[in-house]
């Protein structure tokens, strides 16, 4: 059998199968696709990030490849590709504020083959510090909590008044002259009872 003239035509079919399965497979490596983030994904964090950095499954033409940071609709920050053939694109040096935050990215592979994709995180306030928070009722301590005995005042010994010298004037003249009064009778009895010795003894 003679092959010859089949061979002509089996190459070309080769290679027509080849083109079209180039043309097929190579766009589909091409993609910059999104392989990660850091912050990753719907992240929520304690503390503000400084960096953030995107990867990519295919080297970036880092003219064209870029993301931007939003907050509430406004662009905070812009990060990019290094240089050609980067993987990853990263923003620096960032201070963020708390809140929700989306990260709008474009990444354009070597071969010119675009994509676009967004990234979410959120940045939780920072927590009131000791000196801010509300003070805390001071704790009751054993000693205060446990009732102590009632202790007995000090004993009054109610004071039994001593008598006291009337300062009564009127009180002072009775007294004396309830002494005088007897004595004044009894010398009047005595010179009556001489004068009647007296005279009885005259007379005889």
């Amino acid at each position: 059998m003679n092959t010859s003239r089949w061979r002509g035509p089996v190459l070309a079919l080769a290679v027509a199968v080849s083109a079209v399965v180039a043309t097929g497979v190579v766009p589909v490596l091409a993609h910059a696709e999104f392989v990660s983030s850091d912050p990753a994904n719907g992240a929520t964090l304690a503390t503000a990030p400084t960096t953030i950095t995107l990867t990519f499954s295919e080297g970036l033409n880092a003219a064209k490849s870029a993301f931007s940071l939003n907050q509430n609709g406004a662009n905070v920050a812009t990060g990019k590709a290094a240089s050609d053939g980067a993987t990853t694109m990263t923003a620096t040096g960032l201070s963020l504020a708390p809140g929700s935050y989306v990260i709008r990215w474009t990444s354009v592979a070597a071969d010119g083959d675009l994509l676009r994709g967004t990234v979410t995180f959120t940045v939780l306030p920072p927590a009131p510090s000791p000196s801010t928070a509300a003070p805390s009722a001071p704790a009751t301590t054993a000693a205060s909590a446990t009732p102590r005995p009632a202790t007995a005042g000090p004993s009054v010994v109610a004071a039994t008044p001593s008598p006291q010298p009337s300062s009564d004037p009127t009180a002072a003249s009775s007294t004396g002259s309830d002494v005088v009064l007897p004595i004044v009778l009894a010398l009047l009895v005595v010179a009556g009872v001489g004068a009647f010795v007296l005279r009885r003894s005259r007379r005889v």
